[in-house]
């Protein structure tokens, strides 16, 4: 445990690190991380440049090492591309987020609402990424893919970090590995787009001179390009089956108003400040459904419907002690719950709501606006 010694013993942290990567790329310990690999990096190169101080230059090095991250930053922007164009990394707004306050929003949740409300430009920014990956995969082409990747990669560095999206690292290590292969270019960019002068032609210190070698070559560069397509796209029409837009929908799948709420044999009017009083209930996913209580706090349920004997068995997953069982009725839109949950009787009449009651939901593509409609 190197980075924990190193931030606690020569960083002299005030806390020790006892969070690892998870879902966010940006702890403390990948922070650490990250200084304790550009030091040794550090190291490593100033041996290496006293030990063979005669060498002028390392072309072939350069090369593997500018084709190792032409295909690392490919493999990236097609998996990352993909998962956009499927609409699966940023998808359509739940239920809950559609009836959350947008004060209450986190700004990485609204950057996800603002790509995810719209599949035509979530197919945009992830098409993007894949012909920039795309062009990566060709010598000829190195150029161009660079080029695409850092406005790509940009983009992506610049919501990670004004949105608060725990991905700015991984990010920026992206970045910089798209600005190191247009380095070598520089002049030949810069006589291009800036100088008008003619960009002379590269020539690469590496050459298959060998037919078993040029076979090779291209039959590996076959196999990853195909296997780049293939689990991009198999990948996602599996994600979009099982996860995605096209993924079945639970047994009373939906968005539910509260219209009553009876609680042993009370009927508890809607006060905002009622703590069990259910506001909305929503049920979006396979054997789970989350409660809106008036206060606007949420509670999440393992929810198992029984479709047969019209009965649904559900507990909280903060209590599992607290085990509830339902029969419902549904019909032309209006669900109602009877049963026990612990030691209370519950009755709950609730109406389920259209998605298409939601401006944001209901406001198509239009080519013509007399006005602008911003609301």
């Amino acid at each position: 445990m190197v980075v924990p010694w190193f931030a606690l013993h020569v960083l002299q942290l005030e806390k020790p690190i006892t969070v690892f990567t998870n879902g966010s790329g940006d702890t403390t310990y990948d922070y650490v991380a990250v200084l304790v690999y550009v030091l040794l990096a550090l190291v490593v190169s100033l041996i290496w440049s006293f030990l063979d101080r005669k060498a002028s230059g390392y072309p072939k090095l350069q090369y593997w090492l500018s084709v190792f991250l032409r295909y690392y930053l490919a493999m990236f922007m097609f998996i990352y591309g993909f998962i956009k164009i499927f609409h699966l990394q940023m998808p359509s707004p739940s239920f809950t987020t559609l009836i959350q306050e947008f004060g209450d929003k986190s700004p990485m949740g609204l950057a996800w609402s603002y790509v995810g409300y719209s599949k035509g430009f979530s197919f945009f920014t992830g098409f993007a990424e894949v012909v920039a990956g795309f062009f990566l995969l060709f010598r000829k082409t190195t150029t161009l893919g660079a080029l695409l990747t850092v406005l790509v990669t940009v983009n992506i560095l610049a919501i990670n970090l004004f949105f608060d999206v725990p991905v700015k690292l991984f990010s920026s290590v992206l970045l910089l590995m798209s600005l190191f292969l247009l380095s070598s270019d520089t002049k030949r960019v810069l006589n291009f787009f800036i100088c008008n002068k003619p960009a002379d032609p590269v020539f690469w210190p590496v050459q298959f001179k060998r037919k078993w070698m040029k076979i090779t070559r291209l039959v590996l560069k076959i196999l990853i390009i195909g296997s780049f397509f293939y689990s991009g796209i198999v990948g996602g029409i599996r994600g979009q089956n099982s996860y995605g837009d096209k993924r079945r929908k639970p047994p009373l799948y939906g968005l539910y108003d509260t219209e009553a709420f009876i609680l042993n044999g009370d009927t508890i009017a809607p006060l905002m400040t009622d703590t069990n009083r259910w506001k909305n209930l929503i049920i979006e996913w396979e054997k789970n459904a989350s409660v809106k209580l008036m206060n606007n706090s949420l509670n999440y349920y393992n929810f198992t419907v029984d479709t047969v004997a019209k009965t649904v068995h559900f507990f909280p997953y903060a209590d599992t002690s607290k085990k509830g069982a339902f029969r419902y009725e549904l019909a032309n839109n209006y669900l109602i719950l009877r049963g026990n949950l612990k030691s209370d009787s519950i009755q709950v009449h609730l109406k389920k709501r259209e998605i298409s009651s939601f401006r944001l939901m209901n406001t198509g593509f239009r080519w013509i606006n007399e006005y602008p409609y911003n609301r």
